[in-house]
């Protein structure tokens, strides 16, 4: 007779197929679907309580599903997806009603009200680590809370000594289960519980009025309990949206008591599972406001571009008493900051509310009106108005008036386009978290401003707000800066599976929360002129419940377009490939599409007949707005150029939201007192989950430091493009243009603004020699419109011209020309300017002179003198003495060992081959670490093969060597010429040929299965055999910890099978293979002893099998036949097996019966070799080297997928300052196309002997020059080993500088990529061709401080560094 309870043990039921249909009163068991029942409670009849798994074609067992413990609380709100909110106000229009007009129009600080009480500051606060643990009479009055601790609000718990951050990018801080929470760390029951008590004191002319008096508390994460004086009020959930309760009735003349429960995690933050902290606390204002009896509840204003102004208001009379006759709702418009100015009010109107009849208390008015001549709002042009609206009365009186931003537009998709009064968007936008570096999620009016003019700054014009509502300030300022605002429901359920059978988007039972967190922020946000468009959500699935909130949100809004990245029909998403766009998104907003997925899209749109995607288009063609792109974690954004060469290439494909804008790093102090920048990983004890640094991926540091990448992110989208012009045409970018007698150098300006001329930007332009400023001017007035190319404009230089230029011992030969452009601000009339001199754009374009080049000065050709210096052999070494400087090179290694100028050695370290560089994040994302780990210590183990060789000519020594590298037949050639002042260094790089391919141990390989002819391939953990080409998931690793990576794999060695198994958003998802338990996969045969292999082990750490040659024992060589033999001591081989109408399947057996040999060999493949990431020199330099100068690209540092934003030119700086601390140390400070660079002792420094070391390309000025960089901490501090969690420096704040500086010259380095920070490699054409020899030489030349002196950038007469490198006759 007792109930069926969760929880309680039930007896497996084991009945035929036939039987089993007649049971009527499980039904659900067919669905193989789980009921999820709080323990404890009654099981509902007609719901399935076990998991079923099919055994045979008529039997089945039914298995129990086990729930983990859960807190029982009063109640089953904190648990239940339906339950969203009990007891609040009907969201509203965020607005600020005062009790007077001058108040209104005097500002619009809530603060200076007589009805508002402030509630910001310190409350009384108690916490537990588990919920149900707070004291059960929390909310009482009459309890003493002395004893209790201080929490400010709003405030962080973490961030003020309660608890700790917790950081995860997909996975949730508890097991996916939902509703329930079980934390995943060691304290399963760990859900931090907070209970605030603060009293306040009301006014009694508050209460005698019969005031409207309601709680508004701005956001809370994430559910809360709120009490007045013991009484509950209510429930509410979403942590990003304000909840307010009505107090009217409840409170009492003078002092209240306030109460709110907080919990962390309940049903809703499944629905907040954002890539951020998982702060606790309440984060934005808390305030009591009072209304009067009868009073503008809520009001939606619209204003589009053709002046239509219409007004909605909603009227509450609290009480249900009649509108007081002569009552009127009063509007009127002035332009924002003339409020009050009647000279300047556009609009007065007002609407009679006397015989308005009340439904549920509430009316709704309308009032719509033409305004003439109204200026336009644009992110560009950010034209307001503001809307002065009042409740008056009969007498004239105001009850209550209050201030709105107006903006006049209209947002629509026209053609397949994105429109703004008419106008094509070009979206150029990045997506910002709330974040503050000292106080978490707690963001301030100056920290938003603040973000908002550095975007400005850098040619952003939209922000979307990921991945939910802003702070309403942040609207405001947007509204007034202009920027476009993609605004955001608060909603990511990541952690749960997008399949349509498991995402929360497709459950009904979570239609509510979905709805309510949509609705809500809709209502709330409909105000602001800088929304442009709506989303529903972000990594949340699709299904029903996201089909229901777009259909809600397109009726409520018909303004707006409204978009959802999910909105397609595969639950995943492609880099490449196009995905089926659903019906529930007006704009297609792919995440991380490379540039050619772009340009496919386009070809789509463009050609869509006979085109293999035409499918995919869905029910109508949308643009194109990248949602996230260009991931922005540490040293990235290559390719970026790219990106915005396609965009500007197709109109459908209408621009995107860079991730993100800030590193979300948490200022802390470590135990040694520096302070760092922590991410995950940095707080919490074992167990504690984390996405560790996946956090630190923002354009501008945590203090709002601009990142290198940002400046590369404002040149690519700067709104005017400076084009050189011949014969009546455009050239390509960097392409140079010709200095003539005749003709001067033609420019035309392309206007890339979407509405404003070029009326407000000075262009100016000047001419460089060497880096060097020689001439400048100013073009007229550019007055081109919007998307518009100008008339070409004059640049007055000629080959006279140039020639009168330089001074007259510097041979035109010796001299590189550019010609360098800038568009300025010239004044601050109107809204949405920038400071006067602010630089909008600029560019630079080679120039070539040949007439002048022939005009080459006899007397600067180098002058060649005899070498009167003397050559020492020893057993380990040749050293060379010329003048003042001594050169060894060591004879094992062929690598210069010593310099050494007037007595002094240079050198502290070697000049070494160099083929690595520090991890970035993206090397790290995409496993370059691992792929290349052959390469780490390739140049320091190289060693010379087939001796030295010395010969001596009339001016100069050269010692060659042939070095050895790696143990794939790699082999650079090196040249020291020692002449009388400097060391020419020559390297010719010849990588392994085609037929030099080895097998070495962390390298990539394929096994082909002699018995499938299909490579084994990896599909999540699933190993089974397909395709018979070599493609990135048959891509395996064979590991051995026996040998150093880059060795050979021998016959016998342990290894780890290891393959990228699948990828997130925080990383790639690198399994070893291993014996798996469990019965063997249909098709192997039966009677054998199998067990199947999965892709679920450690890497590398971890070997699990013997590597073993059909041939014998030996090197293991490409297209050896092999095999795996189980390292447990099974006797289980590696096996493969063809199944009938499937792919072959991979399992572990043993020899015996119905197995034969051939299902255990395999055929070990190497597609490649990989490239170094780089191919150069490193060495370090003794101490007191202080500053440096170069002339190549800067100032700051640059790649070869990333140089857009630099120039070149002469610049110098500390060495200090060379290097970027990006958040967690990797590669930076890199110097493309650097012809020469200069490092120079500190003046305290200097000595009689060397005062400066030169370094200059040998092939310049013919050449572009070569990668330099240089660092007064060790590179090796940067750098992360296979184990990015073993990183020794792991924060920026823990580099330490030192006297030394390290110095690195390369031929060649690859891109740092930017698609994103988990798979994805630099564009193949940004990536170092394994089968490209390369050949670079560069002088070394130590400087006294006469020869400095020559050098100086102050004379016009002076000679560079590079005339000085031209002079050395090497």
């Amino acid at each position: 007779s007792s109930p069926v309870v969760s929880g309680d043990s039930a007896v497996c039921l084991i009945v035929p197929l036939t039987v089993y249909r007649s049971i009527t009163i499980l039904p659900q068991f067919f669905r193989h679907s789980i009921f999820e029942c709080r323990p404890g409670t009654p099981f509902p009849v007609g719901r399935a309580l076990f998991l079923n798994r099919c055994l045979g074609p008529r039997l089945s067992i039914f298995r129990k599903y086990t729930m983990g413990p859960q807190p029982l609380q009063e109640g089953n709100e904190w648990f239940d997806p339906q339950a969203v909110g009990r007891g609040r106000e009907e969201p509203r229009a965020t607005f600020y009603a005062f009790e007077s007009k001058q108040l209104a129009l005097e500002s619009a600080d809530w603060r200076l009200s007589k009805r508002f009480i402030d509630l910001n500051g310190t409350w009384k606060f108690a916490w537990a680590p588990h919920l149900g643990e707070l004291p059960s009479d929390f909310a009482d009055p009459t309890l003493d809370d002395a004893p209790w601790g201080d929490m400010p609000v709003p405030g962080n718990w973490e961030l003020n000594g309660y608890g700790f951050p917790i950081y995860t990018n997909v996975i949730y801080v508890f097991e996916s289960d939902p509703p329930w929470i079980t934390y995943r760390g060691e304290d399963k029951q760990y859900n931090p519980t907070g209970a605030y008590r603060r009293y306040i004191d009301i006014p009694s002319e508050w209460v005698e009025q019969g005031l409207d008096i309601i709680l508004h508390i701005g956001a809370v994460c994430s559910g809360c309990r709120a009490f007045l004086n013991g009484t509950e009020l209510g429930f509410s959930t979403d942590s990003k949206l304000p909840t307010e309760f009505r107090l009217t009735g409840k409170v009492q003349p003078g002092r209240n008591l306030l109460a709110l429960e907080v919990v962390c995690w309940g049903a809703g933050a499944y629905l907040e599972d954002q890539d951020m902290w998982w702060f606790a606390g309440i984060t934005r204002d808390v305030y009591v406001y009072a209304r009067p009896q009868q009073h503008i509840r809520d009001i939606e204003v619209r204003a589009f571009a053709d002046g239509t102004l219409e007004v909605d208001a909603q009227i509450l009379s609290i009480t249900g008493a009649a509108l007081p006759p002569g009552a009127n709702l009063h509007c009127e418009l002035y332009p924002k900051g003339r409020v009050g100015d009647f000279t300047a009010r556009r609009v007065s109107f007002a609407v009679p509310l006397e015989y308005q009849k009340l439904v549920d208390n509430k009316v709704v008015v309308k009032h719509s009106c033409k305004v003439q001549g109204v200026d336009l709002w644009s992110a560009e042009v950010p034209n307001l108005y503001s809307l002065l609206v009042s409740f008056t009365l009969a007498d004239g009186s105001v009850s209550e008036c209050f201030c709105l931003n107006v903006g006049f537009r209209t947002v629509e998709i026209r053609d397949s386009r994105l429109m703004l009064n008419g106008h094509e968007l070009t979206i150029k936008g990045v997506n910002r978290h709330e974040h503050v570096q000292h106080t978490g999620h707690v963001v301030g009016r100056e920290s938003m401003l603040q973000d908002i003019l550095l975007m400005k700054k850098h040619n952003f014009n939209a922000v979307r707000c990921a991945h939910y509502p802003n702070d309403p300030i942040f609207y405001d300022l947007c509204d007034e800066y202009g920027l476009y605002v993609v605004d955001e429901a608060n909603i990511e359920s990541h952690g749960i599976d997008f399949a349509p059978a498991t995402t929360l988007g497709n459950k009904p039972e979570w239609g509510p929360s979905h709805m309510a967190r949509v609705q809500r922020y809709v209502e709330r946000d409909k105000n602001y002129p800088c929304i442009l468009f709506w989303s529903l959500g972000n990594e949340a699935g699709n299904g029903v419940n996201h089909h229901s909130t777009y259909k809600w949100v397109k009726q409520r809004d018909p303004t707006r377009p409204c978009q959802y990245e999910h909105a397609r029909i595969e639950p995943g998403w492609s880099t490449e490939w196009l995905e089926t766009i659903d019906s529930n998104t007006d704009i297609f907003c792919p995440m991380y599409p490379s540039q050619a997925k772009l340009g496919r899209y386009a070809k789509l749109v463009e050609l869509p007949e006979d085109n293999e995607w035409k499918g995919r288009l869905g029910d109508r063609v949308r643009p194109l707005i990248m949602v996230e792109y260009a991931h922005a974690m540490g040293n990235t954004l290559g390719g970026f150029q790219e990106y915005w060469d396609v965009i500007y290439k197709h109109g459908i494909l209408q621009g995107g939201f860079i991730w993100d804008w800030v590193d979300q790093g948490i200022l802390k102090k470590t135990d040694e007192g520096r302070e760092i920048w922590a991410y995950g990983g940095d707080y919490g004890g074992k167990g504690t989950p984390s996405d560790h640094n996946f956090c630190i991926n923002g354009l501008v540091q945590p203090d709002r430091l601009p990142g290198p990448h940002l400046l590369e992110a404002k040149q690519v989208q700067q709104p005017v493009a400076f084009e050189g012009v011949v014969d009546g045409s455009a050239v390509e970018r960097g392409v140079a243009l010709q200095v003539t007698g005749s003709q001067p150098i033609l420019v035309q300006l392309r206007n890339r603004y979407d509405f404003r001329s070029l009326s407000h930007l000075e262009i100016s332009w000047s001419v460089l020699a060497n880096g060097v400023v020689l001439k400048s001017g100013l073009f007229d007035e550019v007055t081109t419109g919007p998307h518009s190319v100008s008339e070409p404009q004059a640049v007055p230089i000629y080959t006279d011209t140039l020639s009168g230029l330089l001074p007259p011992q510097v041979s035109p030969g010796d001299v590189e020309w550019h010609l360098n452009l800038s568009a300025k601000w010239k004044n601050q009339k109107g809204p949405g300017c920038l400071e006067v001199g602010h630089e909008e754009a600029y560019a630079q374009i080679p120039l070539l002179c040949d007439e002048l080049k022939q005009r080459t000065h006899a007397a600067q050709a180098p002058t060649s003198r005899p070498f009167a210096g003397e050559v020492s052999d020893d057993a380990g070494e040749v050293r060379i003495s010329s003048g003042d400087m001594v050169v060894g090179i060591n004879k094992e290694k062929g690598v210069i060992s010593g310099l050494s100028y007037r007595g002094e050695e240079l050198l502290a370290a070697p000049l070494s081959p160099n083929f690595w560089r520090p991890v970035t994040d993206n090397d790290n994302g995409a496993n370059l670490h691992k792929d290349m780990a052959a390469w780490r210590h390739a140049g320091r183990d190289a060693v010379v093969v087939g001796g030295v060789n010395v010969e001596t000519c009339d001016n100069s020594v050269t010692i060659k060597a042939d070095l050895a590298v790696g143990f794939a037949g790699a082999v650079l050639s090196v040249a020291y010429t020692v002449g009388h002042s400097g060391v020419l260094v020559s390297a010719d790089w010849k990588p392994p040929s085609e037929g030099a391919t080895r097998a070495l141990s962390g390298n990539a390989a394929f096994l082909l299965s002699k018995a499938a002819n299909k490579h084994i391939h990896v599909e999540g953990s699933k190993v089974h055999a397909k395709w018979q080409s070599m493609g990135d998931w048959q891509r395996l690793t064979i590991s051995s910890p026996d040998v150093p990576a880059g060795e050979p794999l021998q016959d016998g060695l342990p290894v780890a099978l290891t393959a990228v198994t699948g990828k997130t958003e925080a990383e790639l998802l690198v399994h070893g293979f291993q014996v798996s338990e469990g019965p063997a996969p249909e098709g192997v045969p039966e009677g054998c002893q199998g067990a199947p292999v999965a892709a679920t082990g450690s890497p590398a750490s971890q070997p699990r099998w013997i590597l073993k040659r059909v041939a014998g024992p030996g090197e293991v060589a490409p297209q050896d036949e092999v095999y795996f033999v189980a390292s447990d001591g099974s006797e289980r081989r590696l096996a493969c097996f063809l199944v009938k109408d499937h792919d072959p399947v991979v399992a572990a057996v043993k020899l015996g019966e119905g197995v034969d040999e051939a299902n255990t060999i395999f055929t070990l493949q190497v597609k490649d070799q990989p490239a170094p990431a780089k191919v150069g020199f490193k060495t370090t330099l003794r101490d007191n080297f202080e500053d440096v100068e170069w002339f190549g690209r800067g100032p700051h540092e640059s790649y070869c997928d990333r140089f857009s934003s630099t120039m070149v030119g002469r610049y110098q700086g500390a060495i200090l300052d060379q290097t970027f601390k990006y958040v967690r140390p990797q590669e930076n400070g890199n110097k493309t196309d650097t012809r020469w660079m200069v490092l120079k002792r500190g003046e305290k420094s200097r000595r009689p002997g060397c005062s400066s070391l030169l370094v200059a390309a040998k092939e310049w000025p013919s050449g572009e020059g070569l990668n330099m960089q240089c660092h007064r901490y060790p590179m090796e501090e940067f750098d992360m080993p296979e184990d990015r969690l073993q990183q020794r420096i792991k924060h920026a704040g823990e580099l330490t500088a030192r006297p030394e500086t390290d110095l690195c010259v390369d031929a060649a380095q690859m891109g740092v990529g930017g698609i994103d920070s988990w798979g994805n490699k630099p564009l193949p054409q940004h990536m170092l061709d394994s089968r490209k020899p390369l050949k670079w030489s560069f002088l070394l030349q130590p400087l006294s401080v006469e020869d400095e002196e020559k050098a100086s950038c102050g004379s016009g007469n002076s000679l560079t560094y590079g005339v000085i490198a031209r002079q050395s006759a090497l």
